[in-house]
């Protein structure tokens, strides 16, 4: 099952338990929003589209945390006139936490647990430790293989003979007639 909805503007695609960023919304963390801006819902194949909008259909959700985008260079220049603008931009964004879709007369009835965001130190996938074991402790590492000893460089040859510059050649002159 999944929903159209506008929402700050814009519409969005949404599912029951998806994480999703807008535009920034005038909301406290851990509030709890609905959406009645319902464009199309698509219930397992049947599909019901709003003139403009689906009657009392609503998206429930909750807000998580307000972050800012990604960092965006914006910059101007004209060549040969020594104009230069240089600027970055970080859209301030709502993170929000899809709860369900509800039909007409329809209340919440799970009350999903909200994921956290995670501390920005907090190890990734890609640098979170790998346990081989179940006995074995993250501070445990297993034994690193020992790398190949490295080749040493060849020992130069015997000395080549001295080669003595190349005698230069004179150039025919030229003559005045």
């Amino acid at each position: 099952m999944y929903a159209i909805v506008e929402i700050g503007g814009q519409q969005h695609k949404v599912t029951k338990a998806q994480k999703l960023y807008v535009n920034l919304l005038e909301s406290k963390e851990g509030s709890h929003l609905e959406f009645d801006k319902v464009l199309l819902v698509d219930n397992e194949g049947e599909v019901s589209i709003g003139l403009p909008f689906v009657e009392g259909t609503r998206v429930a959700a909750t807000v998580v945390a307000h972050v800012k985008d990604d960092k965006v260079h914006i910059f101007k220049h004209k060549r040969r006139k020594g104009y230069r603008r240089f600027n970055g931009h970080r859209q301030p964004l709502t993170e929000i936490f899809i709860q369900g879709i509800l039909g007409k007369g329809e209340k919440l009835k799970e009350n999903m647990e909200v994921p956290k965001r995670a501390p920005k130190n907090y190890p990734t996938k890609a640098q979170a430790p790998v346990l081989e074991n179940e006995n074995d402790e993250v501070g445990e590492s297993a034994p690193k293989k020992k790398a190949a000893p490295k080749k040493k460089a060849a020992a130069p040859k015997a000395e080549a003979k001295e080669k003595k510059p190349a005698a230069k050649k004179a150039s025919p002159k030229k003559s005045k007639e």
